[in-house]
């Protein structure tokens, strides 16, 4: 499948990629994951649920977003965001989120679907309930914070 390797190969700079860029480009990498045809891939897609990605295949994306757009996610990457605004051991209980850990994921992760975050939630049932948007969004922010750093690299060296 055709898709651009750099964030240079188009004519916007990395830091400014549009949703629509990241979408496209993004829809190219899920459909050579889970070989259902971009014009079936929503924003509003669950992967696991609606595009039928397993576990595998979420590791499989994640280095081929990492290569194609030139950036790095970590493993726990939505979780620390919600982590952070947390004190110590209040994020699962016995393997479900907590309550607080459930009101920090809503505000980290504005794209999934309240009704998905609710009491009851494993912590490994996590990215069960991650739409394409949260993925077109963390790329756009890690292009972003790259696009920054680059700039004060530059002005320091």
């Amino acid at each position: 499948m055709d898709c651009p390797t750099s964030p240079a190969e188009t004519d916007t700079p990395a830091g400014y990629m549009t949703e629509q860029e990241v979408l496209v480009r993004l829809k190219a990498l899920i459909t050579e994951v889970t070989g259902v045809p971009g014009e079936q891939i929503e924003t509003d897609s669950i992967l696991m649920a609606d595009l039928g990605a397993e576990s595998l295949d979420l590791l499989d994306l994640s280095f081929l977003i990492e290569e194609h757009f030139g950036i790095t996610l970590e493993s726990d990457e939505f979780e620390s965001r919600a982590k952070r605004s947390l004190p110590d051991g209040v994020y699962e209980r016995d393997g479900y989120l907590t309550p607080a850990a459930l009101a920090e994921l809503r505000l980290a992760l504005p794209e999934v679907r309240p009704d998905r975050l609710v009491e009851g939630l494993r912590k490994m049932e996590l990215p069960s309930v991650l739409p394409v948007s949260v993925f077109v969004h963390l790329i756009q922010r890690k292009l972003a914070e790259k696009s920054e750093g680059d700039t004060h690299a530059g002005r320091n060296a």
